[in-house]
């Protein structure tokens, strides 16, 4: 079993994983240059095309999107799912079906066992605690899928150099104590490890951690967190697919 941080490498707009890539899948995530993807201050219609541009430069006609609420839900996806359903996690076993996570700060984990399925998880602080990722494995499993053979990505999100979080939502997240640390009076929370974990308890043996903070780690990555003065920020999306 290996957990291992990568150095996503730049292409054409985008930061892509190593890992996933590797198995022939087109995987990855999005930077500034292609603009805001979903659910920020710019308009839908903006939105929509930039992922429109995505999906054509990636090779792919089917963006499949679920319409997030911090939850554990999970969907599968043989197409693009209109209207979208409320969820955080979606899959497929289609090849040609792109399947995108919006993040800003959240970890988009990216999954792909080694039949065919692939799937996309989007896991801030509640759905980490929900425990989307597991909702997500469990659905792989329930199709037939042998989690010794799955591999995961962890896409930029925010790191634990970062994720200050209140007393309030420490207490909420006391579960998941073993991924909280106390410093200098902070109370921080290690999304990573937090993710890393879940998957490692479905026995997933190999996960790619990209270590990049959309707050601090350049990149040209928007946070929400980090998010201007006057509340502005845009969203980046996850992607993976496997190509007809």
């Amino acid at each position: 079993m290996s957990v291992a941080t990568a150095s996503w490498t730049s292409r054409d707009g985008t930061l892509r994983s190593p890992l996933l890539e590797a198995r022939g899948l087109v995987a990855g995530f999005t930077t500034r240059a292609f603009g805001s993807m979903a659910g920020s201050v710019y308009p839908e219609s903006v939105q929509a095309a930039n992922r429109d541009a995505l999906a054509r430069q990636l090779g792919f006609g089917l963006l499949a999107r679920v319409k997030q609420v911090h939850g554990n839900s999970v969907v599968r996806a043989e197409r693009a799912i209109e209207p979208r359903p409320e969820a955080d996690a979606l899959w497929t076993d289609r090849a040609g079906v792109l399947l995108g996570i919006a993040a800003a700060d959240c970890v988009p984990v990216l999954v792909a066992d080694g039949a065919g399925r692939i799937g996309a998880a989007h896991a801030g602080w509640q759905g980490t605690m929900l425990g989307v990722v597991g909702s997500l494995m469990a659905a792989l499993k329930g199709d037939g899928a042998r989690a010794s053979q799955v591999v995961a990505a962890l896409g930029p999100s925010i790191g634990p150099c970062c994720y200050v979080i209140d007393e309030s939502r420490a207490k909420m997240l006391r579960p998941l104590g073993d991924h909280l640390q106390a410093s200098d009076g902070r109370i921080v929370f290690d999304l990573w490890s937090a993710n890393v974990a879940q998957l490692r308890s479905f026995g997933v043996r190999d996960i790619e951690v990209a270590g990049i903070c959309t707050k601090c780690g350049g990149r040209d990555l928007w946070s929400y967190r980090a998010r201007d003065a006057e509340g502005r920020y845009g969203t980046q999306l996850a992607f993976v697919g496997r190509p007809a």
